[in-house]
């Protein structure tokens, strides 16, 4: 399984990107959301692959963007309205109507690795938000 990790913490980035691969999943970091939307090409035909099964996105980016505008980007384009992604932060997040409306998962910083894996593996296994 192909997952995509838009995370600006570098040191944060490359831990998850070593604990993925010791799951046995192939990680594609993106450097920022541009990188990220670029890499989906939003709104192309239908039959454009989508480069990842799913998405991890930090909700506190370094740029002007937060996460869920990523998200809220990617929902708009048909193929990833059913993308699995897990949105991140150690920041206080009380917008949860939010995540309800996006149809995604949350997990707040720090989170184990346990956590995360079983997220991963729920998501997936049941889809999002079951």
């Amino acid at each position: 399984m192909r997952v995509g990790l838009l995370e600006d913490d570098i040191a944060i980035q490359e831990m998850l990107r070593l604990v993925l691969q010791d799951e046995g999943y192939t990680v594609i970091n993106f450097a920022d959301a541009t990188a990220c939307l670029e890499a989906f090409h939003i709104n192309q035909p239908v039959e454009e692959p989508i480069p990842v099964d799913l998405m991890i996105v930090d909700w506190r980016l370094s740029d002007t963007t937060t996460g869920t505008e990523v998200i809220q980007q990617l929902r708009q384009d048909p193929r990833l309205r059913t993308l699995p992604i897990i949105l991140t932060t150690a920041a206080t997040f009380s917008n949860f109507e939010q995540i309800e409306h996006l149809q995604i998962s949350f997990l707040e910083k720090p989170f184990s690795v346990d956590e995360m894996t079983d997220l991963i593996k729920e998501i997936t296994t049941n889809g999002q938000g079951e």
